[in-house]
C-alpha cells in the first residue's frame, strides 16, 4: 500500500514515516494550517470496518485524557484510496523530535554515555504525569516503553501509541505489550491494572539510564530474584534506584499502588537534579561560548565555510539544484549529489552523510527538514548533531534549515535548531567544539542572533511554558522521606 502524494480529507500525505508490527505511520500536512501530522494505518486488520473501530477506540481513549503530555488525536476517518480501496486512519499530533529509544541508543553508540540522570528523571516525571492523568480518566496504556515516549527539545516529552490501551473496566484480558517491559502478573495471565503500567514505567526508566531493561527473558521476569542495579555513583542515583526498586517489585502488593507515588518522588529528585544550563558567555554580536563549545552566527555562503562537517538543507529527493544544496554542489562537485542520490528518497527528519567533495569539509550531512511549510526541523537537527558525533566531528557549519523551498520562517528555523543544539550540549559528552551558523542575508542573521541569544543568554527555557505544575513533595512520601542532598545542586 503506497499512499504517497494522496489527499485524505484535510490532509496531504508526504509519505511513509515509520512502521511497526501492527501499524504503518505516514507523515502528512494539514492543507489549510500547513502543520505536520502523523497518520496511522493498521497492517494486520484486513476488514476496513474493524480497523476503523480499533482506530476510533484508540483516538477516543487518547482524547479523553486531559494532559498536555499525551500525544493528541487530530482526526479519525476512512479515506478512499484508488490503489487500495477504503483505508481507515488515525491522525495524531506530530512531535518534532526523537523517541527516547533512538536518542538513548545513538548517544550510547556514539559517545559511550547513558542519558544523564537529571534528564531521565525529568522525562519519567513528565510521562508519569501523563500516565496519572490517563489512570484518573480510566485509561490503561499497557505498552509503556522508550520508543513510545516522544521528545521535543522545544516542548518536552509526550506519551504516545495507545494502540493496545483499554478502559480500566470492561477491557480485554488478552496479554498485550512489549515483553521486556511487561509486569510479571501480565505474563501469568492476570488482568491489566494501573500497577502494570507502574512496572512498565519503572522498566523504561531503568532502560533509559542503564541501557537495557532490568529483565529480558520471560523466565527472569516472572522469577523471584531481585532487580540488580549497578553501583550507585551518587546519593541521588541511590535514591533513584530505591524508587525504581519499588516500581519493579514482582508482587503487585509490594509495588506502588498508583503512579502518583513515583510521580511525587521522582518530581522531587528531578527538581534536586535539575542542572544549570552550560555556562553561556556573550563574546560579541552573535558570538557565544556555551560550555566548551564556541557558537557563532555569521553572514555568508555556506559553500565557503571551513569545518569538519557542513549541514545541507536537503529535500526528500536529495537533488542539489537550488538554494543551499545548489551552492554546495556548485562548489563541492557533482560527486556529492551522486552519493546522496544512491540511497533514493529520504524521509522527512532523516539525515545522511556524504563525502565533502571539493568543499573545505570532511562530510556533508544532508538534513531533510521541512516540506510545504510543515517543519520537521527539530527532529532533523537532533539527528544531524547525533550523526556528527557518530562521525567524530568537532566543528560544524549550519545554514538555516527549511527556509528555502519549504518556506519555514527564519524565526521558526532558528528556534528549532537552537533548542536542539542547547539540549544536545546539555546532555553532555559532546565532541563538538565549534558550531557556526552561516546565514545568507542580514535579516536572517539578525533573527538567528535574536533567537539564539534568548535561548543561550536569557531566561527562555523551551520546556518551561509547556511543563505543567508538579505536586510538591510532602515530608513523607509513601513511607519514604526524601533526603536528596542539596549539595548536589
Amino acid at each position: 500500500m503506497d499512499l504517497t502524494g494522496t489527499s485524505w480529507g484535510a490532509f496531504e500525505v508526504w509519505g511513509p514515516f515509520s512502521e511497526g508490527g501492527m501499524s504503518r505511520v505516514w507523515l502528512a500536512r494539514h492543507r489549510e494550517l500547513s502543520s505536520p501530522v502523523v497518520l496511522k494505518t493498521l497492517l494486520d486488520v484486513a476488514d476496513p470496518e474493524e480497523a476503523f473501530t480499533l482506530l476510533r477506540r484508540e483516538a477516543r481513549l487518547m482524547a479523553r485524557i486531559p494532559s498536555p503530555r499525551v500525544v493528541r488525536p487530530v482526526d479519525v476517518g476512512v479515506v478512499e484510496a484508488d490503489s487500495c480501496g477504503r483505508v481507515p486512519y488515525l491522525a495524531q499530533e506530530y512531535v518534532d523530535g526523537l523517541d527516547l529509544a533512538e536518542l538513548e541508543r545513538r548517544r550510547r553508540a556514539a559517545l559511550r554515555r547513558s542519558l544523564p540522570l537529571w534528564y531521565v528523571c525529568r522525562a519519567i516525571t513528565e510521562v508519569a504525569s501523563a500516565l496519572h492523568s490517563a489512570h484518573q480518566t480510566g485509561v490503561l496504556h499497557r505498552d509503556i516503553k522508550p520508543s513510545n515516549l516522544f521528545g521535543s527539545p522545544q516542548t518536552g516529552i509526550r506519551l504516545g501509541d495507545f494502540g493496545i490501551a483499554q478502559a480500566r473496566r470492561g477491557g480485554s484480558r488478552k496479554i498485550g505489550g512489549t515483553l521486556r517491559y511487561l509486569a510479571p502478573e501480565v505474563l501469568r495471565g492476570a488482568p491489566p491494572t494501573r500497577q502494570c503500567d507502574v512496572y512498565s514505567l519503572g522498566a523504561t526508566a531503568y532502560d533509559l539510564h542503564y541501557g537495557s531493561p532490568p529483565f529480558n527473558d520471560p523466565v527472569d521476569i516472572v522469577g523471584d530474584s531481585p532487580v540488580r542495579f549497578p553501583a550507585a555513583r551518587s546519593p541521588n542515583e541511590a535514591y533513584f534506584q530505591h524508587v525504581l526498586a519499588r516500581m519493579l517489585e514482582r508482587s503487585p502488593s509490594q509495588r506502588f499502588e498508583s503512579v502518583s507515588g513515583p510521580l511525587r518522588q521522582l518530581s522531587a529528585l528531578s527538581r534536586d537534579l535539575r542542572p544549570q544550563p552550560p555556562p553561556a558567555v556573550y563574546l560579541g554580536q552573535g558570538d557565544f561560548q556555551l560550555g566548551p563549545v564556541h557558537i557563532r552566527c555569521i553572514q555568508g555562503d555556506i559553500a565557503d565555510a571551513s569545518a569538519e562537517g557542513i549541514i545541507n538543507s536537503a529535500t526528500d529527493e536529495m537533488r542539489m539544484r537550488d538554494g543551499v544544496a545548489g551552492a554546495l554542489r556548485a562548489k563541492g562537485g557533482q560527486e556529492i549529489e551522486d552519493e546522496a542520490l544512491r540511497g533514493g528518497n529520504r524521509a522527512l527528519g532523516e539525515c545522511v552523510a556524504t563525502n565533502g567533495g571539493a568543499l573545505a569539509c570532511r562530510y556533508v550531512i544532508h538534513a531533510v527538514s521541512a516540506w510545504k511549510e510543515a517543519s520537521c526541523i527539530g527532529r532533523a537537527s537532533q539527528r544531524a548533531l547525533l550523526l556528527a558525533e557518530e562521525l567524530g566531528l568537532r566543528t560544524l557549519a549550519l545554514p538555516a534549515l527549511g527556509t528555502g523551498r519549504a518556506r519555514v520562517t527564519s524565526e521558526a528555523s532558528a528556534y528549532a535548531m537552537g533548542a536542539a543544539l542547547q539540549e544536545h550540549l546539555a546532555l553532555g559528552g559532546s565532541r563538538l567544539r565549534e558550531v557556526t551558523f552561516v546565514l545568507y542575508d542580514r535579516e536572517t542573521l539578525d533573527l538567528f542572533i535574536e533567537q539564539l541569544s534568548g535561548l543561550f543568554l536569557g531566561d527562555l527555557d523551551p520546556h518551561e511554558d509547556s511543563r505543567e505544575a508538579q505536586p510538591r513533595p510532602s515530608e513523607a512520601l509513601d513511607e519514604t522521606i526524601y533526603l536528596g542532598p542539596r549539595s548536589q545542586r
